[in-house]
This record gives C-alpha cells, structure tokens and sequence, in this order.
C-alpha cells in the first residue's frame, strides 16, 4: 500500500484555471516543486532508488482532479530527465489522471483498490494497543528509535521496492491534518504499526504494516480496529483506504472491519526516461 495524499481526496467545488508557464522550484538536489497551478506536482528521489523520481501529485486520489494539458505534463517529465532520473513512478492516481499521464508514455505499475467505511457506529476493540507519542510537543514525529523500529517493520513487509524511508514516512505523517500513530507488540517487539489521520471529517488509514513472523494472528485487525476508534471518536463521516487488488489478506481485514470498494480504482504509474 502507498501512503495517500488525502488533503483534497473530496472534490470541494470548482477547481481555478492554469495560469501560464510552470512554477519550478528545486528546493534540493533533484527535489522540489515542477508544477503549481491547480493541482501541485512535486518531485524527490524513491526511496531506496536514487535514479528513479517520485511524481508526488497534489489530491491524486481525487476522480475530478485536474491534470495540465499533454505539453505541460511533458515538460514535467523532460524536467526529471534533466535532474538526471532514469525513470519515474507517481503516487496513487484516480483514472482521470491516468488517462492524461498515459498520453505521455506512462504505463500501470501498480492498481489499487480504493475503499470506503461510513463511520455511523461505534468500533468494538478486541485487543486495545497504545499510540506512539511524537518526540517533541509541537513535532508527529517518534523518537528515532521508534522511528527506525517502524521502518524495519515496513520493509520486512513491503520489501524494497515500496517501503519507506525516513521521508516518506513523515510524508505520511503530515498528509493529513491530525495524525496517530498505533503499534502492536509481542513479547515486547515491535510486530505491527498503523498511521491512522483525519482531514476535515473524513478519516484515512495511510499505512498498515505487520511483520511477516506475525502475520495472520489478528495483529492487523487490532490494528485496524484502534484506528477506527479513534478516527470515529472525533465524529468523522468516513475513513478511506487504498490497497493492492491482488492483497486478498488486507481486503479481507477491510472489508471485515466494514470497509466496502468505491466504484473507482487507483493507479501507481510509471515510466522510463531519457537521461
């Protein structure tokens, strides 16, 4: 699962028009912002892949979100190849902005299925586990123990091709307005973690993870089932998730916890570049 963008995951009235030319900003090394207009585009190395781009797109989830025209998005992907990328993935994507990537060469790299849960009810919490604290008062961000502790969890889990790293999962932690983290533990080691975040009145669960040793013993459900607890007692309406069409296990764990597919489907694409 990749983590949302989920700021803007509801269309909230009408989007304003392009201006001329492209807002580039290399903040860093091969990172910043190609496009701001009105949706934002903004680049910064894969995690553990220094030569592959990720093209972070502002409300990607979003089936009205507003793509620019083919010249643009082509400028976007001549600029990566300026920085010295290979290639590029995006985040999750809804089909209208697939549509306008594929006319620039991008292909599937990934189809996620998106879901939804109406939170008109109470949760019942088998197995209550404890949240992480941020280190400092003002910052969402754990102790680096505790940060290198869910790291390793995430890798063991989704391996090196879509783990995070230290910046993605601050990126994860800041996507949404509030921000909780939950963890399980057996004999006291680190087995599971869940970033559960609220926009608004809508509810997200951007990263799930169990380590493999301790999958399939209701570590994920408890997981789950903290997230929507909390995310239920701040009187949200919904809570959304995203996941691989083929991860039977996590569908499952969604749609056991009430989660149903939206009519929709997300897309990770991808594609090579000319260096």
């Amino acid at each position: 699962m990749v983590p949302a963008i989920p700021a803007i995951f509801r269309h909230r009235g009408d989007q304003s028009h392009y201006g001329h030319g492209v807002s580039l900003v290399e903040q860093r090394s091969r990172a910043g912002v190609i496009w701001s207009g009105a949706t934002t585009a903004r680049a910064r190395p894969w995690p553990q892949h220094p030569s592959r781009a990720a093209l972070l797109i502002g409300g990607s989830h979003n089936p009205t979100v507003q793509l620019p025209d083919t010249p643009i998005l082509q400028s976007w992907v001549d600029t990566l190849s300026r920085w010295g990328y290979d290639s590029v993935r995006t985040s999750p994507l809804a089909p209208v902005a697939v549509t306008a990537l594929s006319a620039v060469g991008f292909n599937t790299s990934q189809k996620l299925t998106l879901l939804e849960r109406p939170d008109i009810r109470a949760v019942t919490v088998a197995q209550p586990l404890r949240s992480v604290r941020p280190r400092f008062p003002m910052s969402r961000m754990p102790t680096p123990s505790m940060v290198e502790a869910i790291l390793r969890i995430d890798r063991a889990a989704f391996g090196q091709e879509w783990m995070m790293d230290r910046e993605t999962f601050r990126e994860a932690l800041h996507a949404t307005r509030r921000a909780h983290i939950f963890v399980s533990r057996v004999d006291d080691a680190l087995s599971g973690f869940v970033i559960a975040g609220i926009t608004d009145s809508y509810g997200f669960i951007q990263r799930l993870a169990v380590h493999p040793d301790f999958q399939r013993r209701g570590e994920a459900s408890s997981l789950v089932q903290n997230s929507l607890s909390w995310i239920h007692s701040r009187g949200c309406q919904s809570t959304v998730v995203n996941t691989e069409v083929s991860n039977a296990a996590a569908l499952s764990i969604y749609e056991d916890n009430g989660f149903v597919p939206l009519e929709y489907s997300l897309s990770v694409m991808e594609r090579q570049l000319s260096v």
